[in-house]
This record gives structure tokens, C-alpha cells and sequence, in this order.
């Protein structure tokens, strides 16, 4: 026996015990704003931004947002480019991408580039970090010699 409920985050569909005894099992549907705000790390203004874009497409029950399953999956890939400093625009196209790969495959390899881009700079930005590191670490081990504190 299947069921749909309403609860507080959406629909909740409880699937009936089995012959063998067990528990019955909960599969949630849609998300309120403050559990997708909490499970990304995203500001509630953040998520009204993305919508407001275009990039997520929560349904709407009265003023209230549900956020579906491809919902999040579409959130989780906006986390992720963000994390690595990806302009909106190349997460809108990648968020296209998905969807196109079939059909555009000049697209998808456009894409790629700017994520291999993307990727370059980040290595870059990292060797730079490592050498100013050092020579911080060099600048801290002369102030202490000076100092006659040993390195």
C-alpha cells in the first residue's frame, strides 16, 4: 500500500511493511526553502536569486517554495561551480548541458573548455599560493633568526 502525505518539506510517500516485518519506508518529494538553504549552504535570498534567473524552478504553493528531486541535483551543480569560482553564465550553460549533450555536441565541448579553463586557473592559483607560502615561511624563519629565536 502506497500513500501520499502532505507534511512541512512536501509530499512524503510511506510505502506499506512487507510480509517480512519491515519498517515502511519514506521517500521525500519536495523541499521547503530552509531545508535546501541548510543542506547547501545557500542564503534564502541566494535561492530566490537562482529562480529568479532561471537556473532552479521550485514549485510554488501559494507564497510557499517546493523544491523538487532535479531541484536539488541542479542545486548541488551550482554549489559545486561556485565552490570554484565559476561564473554564473558557465553555470547556466552547464546546467544546459545536460540536457543537450545529444543534440550540441559543439556546446558540450565549449563547455568543457571553460571547465579545463576554469581548471588551469584554479592550478595556477595554486602554485602562486604555494610560492607565497614559502616565502612567508622564509620571511617568519629571518624575523625569528634576527630575533635569536630558533626556526
Amino acid at each position: 500500500m502506497t500513500e501520499d502525505y502532505g507534511n512541512r518539506g512536501g509530499a512524503v510517500r510511506l510505502q506499506g511493511a512487507t510480509d517480512m516485518g519491515s519498517a515502511p519506508t519514506t521517500v521525500r518529494t519536495h523541499f521547503t526553502i530552509g531545508e535546501i538553504a541548510r543542506e547547501f549552504g545557500f542564503t534564502l535570498r541566494a535561492l530566490r536569486f537562482y529562480e529568479e534567473k532561471g537556473l532552479i524552478r521550485p514549485r510554488r504553493t501559494g507564497n510557499r517554495r517546493l523544491y523538487s528531486a532535479a531541484d536539488r541535483q541542479r542545486l548541488e551543480i551550482i554549489a559545486k561551480c561556485k565552490k570554484v569560482g565559476m561564473p554564473l553564465d558557465d553555470i547556466r550553460d552547464i546546467l544546459g548541458v545536460g540536457n543537450d549533450v545529444a543534440n550540441d555536441p559543439a556546446r558540450s565541448e565549449r563547455m568543457l573548455d571553460k571547465m579545463l579553463t576554469r581548471l588551469d586557473a584554479l592550478t595556477e592559483e595554486k602554485a602562486r599560493i604555494h610560492d607565497y607560502t614559502q616565502e612567508a615561511l622564509l620571511l617568519i624563519a629571518d624575523l625569528k633568526a634576527k630575533l635569536g629565536r630558533a626556526a
